[in-house]
């Protein structure tokens, strides 16, 4: 991720100025661990969101939303309790349908009953967004790509004002995938971080991808999130895609 620019705050403002207009609350599936919530684009229901708790220490969400811009990103999340939280960003299909699911974190489930969710488009030519007290623990690569990579992050103990390099994992081949830890990163606790990731024998700019999401490097008791991203492409042309945040109880 650039560091955090007006853009970012910028998208920051937009998300809780739409988050603001929604006022549905959850409706419960009788007594179950099932809830459903309109989601909400300007202030419009745009479609759903089911969220399922039945476990506990893993709570996991799947949104469908339609007639929205086809082609496009959009950033998605929900306010609860005062704050903004962004769970994802993904782009809508060739016909406007957006389409997530993951993980929710497991602190915000006493919160659902008043969580009001919307998507917003993600502003043009930057896809940054701050993961608003997001702790992470980790990072994920998943290797696709037709080179060898390193997994590394760049990190800001000074709330994103500069940005230092971390160290990097050795190389990872096509079609392996590698876990490490912020600390085995170099990345000091309670920084905030991105990741990023080398491109060995890579041509012209595609020697580096940085990461569009930005979080805090901290446990988040009694739970530890992971960020899971892939790579794919050549050396010549590749990408580093986020996938979803992952949650491990402890």
């Amino acid at each position: 991720m650039n560091k955090l620019s007006l853009l970012t705050v910028t998208c920051v403002v937009l998300i809780s100025t739409v988050g603001a207009t929604a006022t549905v609350s959850a409706t419960q599936l009788g007594h179950s661990p099932f809830y459903y919530f309109d989601v909400t684009y300007n202030g419009k229901a745009v479609g759903q969101v089911f969220v399922n708790t039945a476990n506990a220490k893993v709570p996991t969400y799947a949104l469908v939303a339609y007639g929205l811009t086809p082609d496009t990103r959009y950033t998605f999340g929900y306010n609860a309790s005062g704050d903004v939280h962004v769970l994802a960003t993904a782009n809508t299909t060739t016909a406007g349908a957006l389409v997530v699911s993951g993980t929710f974190p497991t602190a915000d489930v006493k919160d659902l009953q008043s969580a009001q969710f919307w998507v917003t488009e993600t502003p043009p030519g930057d896809t940054t967004y701050y993961i608003t007290g997001m702790a992470l623990t980790g990072f994920q690569l998943e290797q696709d790509g037709w080179f060898v990579a390193k997994l590394g992050c760049e990190y800001s103990t000074d709330n994103g004002v500069t940005w230092h390099e971390g160290s990097y994992t050795s190389g990872i081949v096509l079609w392996s995938y590698r876990t490490v830890h912020l600390s085995d990163l170099g990345v000091p606790y309670g920084a905030l971080v991105k990741i990023h990731v080398k491109v060995e024998g890579a041509v012209g700019g595609a020697a580096a991808k940085t990461g569009s999401q930005v979080f805090r490097f901290e446990n988040a008791y009694p739970n530890r999130n992971w960020a899971y991203y892939s790579t794919t492409g050549t050396a010549v042309k590749n990408s580093l895609n986020f996938l979803e945040i992952y949650t491990i109880p402890e």
